[in-house]
């Protein structure tokens, strides 16, 4: 799964088969098949962020099948149920599966 994160807009959101874009209009992008992507946008605001796929279901089948964790984690407001974990990441710009450019209108979408 990929998703992209605009730093301006504080927003992140999963990339589709059809077009979508932040809210402030800075960047934004599609899938282009089912692993390939376009994205456009400032590198220095637009980054495309992916999960290991395998990870998230095994987390999501864990949570379902074994309910909540008794672990907690520290957060602003005290101690909460800490949640599974699984594979995220930042796609590099050198990635061959995600097609960057600076406009819209350059990444043809």
């Amino acid at each position: 799964m990929k998703l992209i994160c605009c730093a301006r807009c504080n927003e992140v959101f999963s990339l589709g088969y059809t077009y979508k874009e932040c809210t402030g209009g800075h960047g934004g992008g599609m899938y282009i098949g089912t692993l390939n992507a376009k994205v456009w946008g400032p590198k220095e605001l637009i980054l495309v962020l992916g999960f290991a796929n395998s990870s998230f279901v095994d987390a999501a089948r864990a949570q379902l099948r074994d309910g909540d964790l008794k672990e907690t984690m520290r957060y602003p407001g005290g101690p909460v149920t800490k949640g599974r974990d699984f594979t995220a990441f930042i796609i590099p710009e050198s990635a061959p599966t995600v097609a960057r450019f600076s406009t819209r209108e350059e990444a043809g979408i």
